[in-house]
């Protein structure tokens, strides 16, 4: 009987202290994962003669912090010519943009970056769960989570 009160007694403790992170979020949250999947097609760059299709997926993380919002972006491609698989971006020519934190502006809908040298604000369109790296909006990510 000792036992199950101890057992019982943990479990109410666990769940009372958890963090409670889906019921702490604001409305107005712009966080989750945004992702762009798009094919181009690759050349020899002597010959010009069609070597095969890369495919990229772009993906920009928002998450809520302290400050603002740590915006950061992570690329990856796959040849359809090779065996490497996913690979990272991270040091190509055609990289992620740097890590950067941002405020949300509520009333324009876009994430604005904190530092003038992080870059362009990212435009939110919550109700669609899209986001956009201009403002011509023709670069588009859709909300995954």
């Amino acid at each position: 009987m000792l036992k199950m009160m101890l057992i019982s007694g943990g479990g109410v403790l666990l769940i009372s202290c958890s963090s409670g992170e889906n019921q702490t979020q604001p409305v107005n949250d712009a966080s989750g994962v945004y992702v762009r999947e798009y094919a181009v097609e690759i050349s020899n760059l002597n010959t010009g003669e069609k070597v095969g299709m890369r495919q990229i997926r772009d993906s920009i993380f928002v998450k809520l912090g302290n400050d603002g919002y740590e915006v950061s972006n992570r690329k990856w491609r796959m040849n359809d010519y090779d065996q490497e698989g996913w690979v990272s971006m991270a040091h190509s020519e055609n990289r992620p943009m740097p890590t950067f934190t941002a405020s949300f502006d509520e009333a324009l809908s876009q994430l604005n970056p904190q530092n003038s040298l992080s870059g362009e604000p990212l435009f939110i369109d919550k109700d669609a769960g899209k986001m956009f790296r201009n403002s011509a909006r023709n670069v588009e990510y859709r909300k995954v989570r």
